[in-house]
């Protein structure tokens, strides 16, 4: 478990106290869904998954299609799905998450979602959707894998397992990935850099595509889209426990 300063104690407690009630208030949402820390009760660090900062989530929120039917994929408490379903009219939400505990909280912050209390590796079960978003957790799988997923890609990088796995189920997919799972550098850069220019030839300054990207890219065929401009570092100090650099991508899984 992480260790929580006393400010964040009292804070997260404030947040566990609004949601033994039995209807939140709008505000009481929103200071749940950035006081209620993930690391008190849960070895975040262990899955490597983290919370969105409300401010990116916000942002991130511009890549979305509006009122579209979207399952959050690895939605913790609803982050995400909360501000598409508030601020970009997507009514038709399902949250799908492992951990009990964050179904539970979430419930409370997005009621109107269809929450699903599974692994994301149960794809076949969900349907299709217009769009799937995720702030997966990011790093290698360190647990036993389906023998019949039927994925494209053959590695073991979950945020990238995630991204195939939305392929299935979504025509379109907007996600918050680790720089080094891109294959372009932007946010916290002096300048925007697609290193597949490198890899072709065409900038020899850049620096490499990374090799697991490299193997992404080729095994499933799907096409990296850059965001509209949003760099996230500016939220690198906002997540609770880490500081990530991260990169927010699209993929037009139609094409």
């Amino acid at each position: 478990m992480a260790k929580l300063t006393k400010q964040q104690i009292k804070q997260h407690n404030q947040a566990v106290e609004y949601l033994q009630k039995d209807e939140l208030t709008f505000d009481e949402k929103l200071f749940v869904f950035e006081n209620w820390n993930e690391g008190a009760n849960n070895n975040n660090a262990e899955a490597g998954a983290f919370f969105t900062p409300f401010g990116l989530a916000r942002d991130f929120g511009i890549e979305m299609y509006r009122n579209a039917k979207t399952i959050d994929l690895c939605a913790g408490i609803g982050m995400l799905s909360f501000i598409a379903y508030h601020y970009y009219g997507c009514t038709d939400i399902t949250c799908v998450e492992l951990n009990a505990n964050y179904v539970e909280v979430g419930k409370k912050l997005l009621p109107e979602a269809n929450w699903i209390n599974a692994s994301i590796f149960d794809y076949k079960e969900f349907g299709h959707f217009k769009q799937a978003i995720s702030n997966p957790p990011f790093g290698k799988i360190k647990t036993g894998l389906p023998t019949d997923l039927n994925l494209k890609y053959k590695g073991s990088e979950f945020d990238l397992m995630t991204i195939d796995i939305a392929s299935q189920i979504a025509d379109y997919g907007v996600f918050i990935l680790p720089q080094a799972s891109t294959p372009f550098l932007y946010s916290g850069q002096p300048f925007y850099q697609d290193l597949r220019e490198k890899s072709k030839g065409y900038n020899p300054y850049y620096k490499s595509l990374p090799k697991k990207v490299e193997k992404f890219i080729k095994e499933t065929g799907l096409i990296y889209e850059f965001n509209c401009g949003i760099d996230t570092s500016f939220y690198k100090d906002h997540w609770k426990g880490v500081s990530p650099i991260c990169e927010i991508v699209c993929f037009d899984f139609k094409n």
